[in-house]
């Protein structure tokens, strides 16, 4: 499990691809705290973000658009 602080999307760079809203944290079983890259707030606890096949984008509740970064 790690620590990662995600990386921030312009909303014109989008371009698609599929939104989820982090409104609420989420919580899962096994994996990393995420981030946001803009705000700092815990998005997500203990979710598999790294291992996802889909590359989504995250929307934290300050409005931010947030991706995994390539190096984590």
């Amino acid at each position: 499990m790690a620590d990662i602080t995600l990386k921030v999307v312009a909303d014109v760079f989008a371009q698609g691809r599929e939104i989820m809203d982090t409104g609420v944290a989420m919580m899962g079983l096994e994996g990393d705290n995420a981030f946001c890259g803009n705000c700092g707030r815990e998005m997500m606890h203990m979710v598999p973000i790294r291992t996802m096949a889909v590359k989504l984008l995250y929307r934290c509740s300050c409005g931010a658009l947030n991706e995994v970064p390539t190096d984590s």
